[in-house]
C-alpha cells in the first residue's frame, strides 16, 4: 500500500493538486464542468446500472453538457444500489478491489476502488496534512480501528507510524498507551474524534498530559467540547477532515469554524436535509448525484465554486457508557466483519449506564449463526461489563431524527454529562 501512496503516481497527483490550489475560480469552475460531464459519459457508456437508469429517464449520452444539467440526472441512494453494486462498475473486476462503508446504520455498503482512486485519495489527504505541518517521515501515532482486540500496538517502519488500537483504549490500558506515546515522541497524532477524546479523558483522570504538536481527526463529527479537551490534554493544534468511504465528498478544516471542499474531488449540492454528491476521483465505480444523509450548513452562496461550511451534522458517533463511567465508541465496527450478513438495519439504544438494547431488523436469511457472531463482536467492543439486550424489531420501531434519518447509536445520556472527568476538564478549560 505504501507504494500506491508514495510512488510515481502519488508524486504526479500531488503536483496536480498543488496546481489546483493556485488556479483562479473561473479556471476551477471550468474544470469542474468538464469532470462532471466526463464522469456522466463514462457511466452512461460503461456502466450497466447507469445506462439502464439513464435511458429509463429519457437521457442520452449528450443530455449533460455541464453541471448546470445536473438536475436532469436522477438521484441515487445507498438503498438503490445496495443489491446491484457490481452493475455500477465501468471496468473489469480484476482491476478493482472491494471496500465497505462504515455501517453507521448497521448495514455496510460494498464499494469498489481502483488504483487511481486510492492514489488520488491519499494524495489529497497528504497535501491537506502537509499544509498544516505534517511531512512524510515525521513520527505519527495513529489511533484507529486498524488493530483488533488482541493487539495494542504495531509499528510501521516505512511510514514511521506507531499504530495503537482504538478497541483497547480504556482506563485499564491507559498507562500502557501513555508509555508508548511518551517513548515514541510523535509530532502528529491521527484518529477518530472519539478515540482522541477518550485518550485525553483517561489521561486526565490519571493526572497525565502529552505534548503532540498536531492532531488530525476524521470520520466522525467533531464537537467543540471534544476539541477543547483534546487540545488541552494533548497540547495539540487540532485539524479536522470530513469525507466518506464512497469517495464522493471531502471537506478540510481551514479555520476552527470553517471547512472548505478540496478542489476537483467532486461536486456537492447542498439540500435542507441531506447532500447530493458526485465523485470525480473514482472512474471505475462512479457515484453520480449520490445522496449522503448528512447535513452541512453553508457559509457561502450556493453558487460558490468551493463549498464552505461551519458545521457538519450527521454520523455522530455517540458512545456507550459502562457502569464505571468508561466510554466505548466505534460500535459500527461490530457490523463490519465479513461474517455479519443478512441485516437490513440495526440500532443500539442506551438509557442506563452499563446496559444497551441491540435492535435488529433481520433479512429473511438471517440465521442464529449471524446473531451469535454479531453478539460476539459487540461484546468484544463493550466488554463483559455491559449487558446487551437483543431485540428483533420492525422498520416502524427504528428511532429517527426530525429529518427522518436514523443513526446506529442512540443515547439518552447527556453527552456532556457522561462522566465527571469530562465535566471537570470542560470546567477547567472554560474557567477565566
Amino acid at each position: 500500500m505504501s507504494k500506491i501512496k508514495f510512488g510515481k503516481g502519488f508524486e504526479k497527483e500531488l503536483k496536480r493538486i498543488k496546481e489546483l490550489y493556485s488556479i483562479s475560480e473561473s479556471q476551477l469552475s471550468e474544470l469542474k464542468h468538464q469532470e462532471f460531464v466526463k464522469q456522466y459519459r463514462n457511466a452512461f457508456l460503461h456502466s450497466k446500472f447507469y445506462n439502464k437508469l439513464y435511458r429509463e429517464h429519457g437521457l442520452s449520452i449528450n443530455s449533460v453538457k455541464s453541471i448546470d444539467d445536473a438536475e436532469k440526472i436522477p438521484i441515487i441512494t445507498k438503498d438503490d444500489i445496495r443489491h446491484c453494486v457490481d452493475d455500477l462498475l465501468t471496468s473489469n473486476r480484476l482491476f478493482v478491489y472491494k471496500a465497505f462503508t462504515s455501517g453507521t446504520t448497521g448495514s455496510p455498503l460494498k464499494l469498489y476502488r481502483d488504483y487511481q482512486s486510492v492514489c488520488k485519495e491519499y494524495s489529497y489527504g497528504y497535501h491537506f496534512q502537509n499544509i498544516h505541518g505534517y511531512t512524510l517521515g515525521d513520527k505519527v501515532i495513529s489511533i484507529k480501528g486498524d488493530l483488533d482486540k488482541d493487539e495494542i500496538s504495531r509499528f510501521d517502519k516505512s511510514l514511521n507510524t506507531l499504530h495503537l488500537s482504538s478497541y483497547n483504549l480504556n482506563e485499564k490500558n491507559i498507562l500502557k498507551y501513555y508509555d508508548l506515546i511518551s517513548k515514541f515522541q510523535p509530532k502528529v497524532v491521527k484518529g477518530y474524534p472519539s478515540s482522541l477524546q477518550i485518550l485525553s479523558t483517561e489521561l486526565y483522570k490519571k493526572g497525565l498530559e502529552l505534548h503532540i504538536p498536531i492532531a488530525f481527526t476524521s470520520s466522525e463529527v467533531l464537537h467543540d467540547w471534544q476539541r477543547r479537551i483534546i487540545e488541552k490534554v494533548l497540547h495539540s493544534k487540532l485539524i479536522d477532515w470530513y469525507g466518506n468511504s464512497e469517495q464522493t465528498i471531502a471537506l478540510g478544516q481551514v479555520k476552527e469554524d470553517l471547512y472548505q471542499d478540496v478542489p476537483l474531488y467532486g461536486h456537492i449540492e447542498v439540500k435542507e436535509n441531506h447532500i447530493i454528491t458526485t465523485g470525480f476521483i473514482n472512474k471505475s465505480f462512479p457515484l453520480i448525484r449520490y445522496q449522503v444523509d448528512d447535513i452541512i450548513k453553508l457559509k457561502c452562496d450556493s453558487s460558490c465554486i468551493r463549498c464552505c461550511t461551519s458545521r457538519i451534522l450527521g454520523r455522530d458517533n455517540q458512545y456507550v457508557m459502562l457502569k464505571n463511567g468508561q466510554q466505548i465508541g466505534l460500535l459500527d465496527h461490530a457490523f463490519n466483519f465479513n461474517n455479519i450478513k443478512n441485516i437490513l438495519a440495526a440500532q443500539i439504544v442506551q438509557k442506563v449506564p452499563g446496559e444497551i438494547d441491540l435492535n435488529i431488523i433481520p433479512d429473511y436469511s438471517f440465521t442464529e449463526k449471524n446473531k451469535a457472531e454479531l453478539l460476539k463482536n459487540l461484546t468484544q467492543l463493550v466488554t463483559e461489563d455491559c449487558t446487551i439486550h437483543y431485540n428483533e424489531i420492525s422498520e416502524d420501531q427504528i428511532i429517527k431524527t426530525k429529518a427522518g434519518k436514523f443513526n446506529l447509536m442512540v443515547s439518552y445520556l447527556d453527552t456532556k454529562e457522561k462522566d465527571a472527568a469530562t465535566k471537570q476538564i470542560l470546567k477547567e478549560i472554560e474557567s477565566p
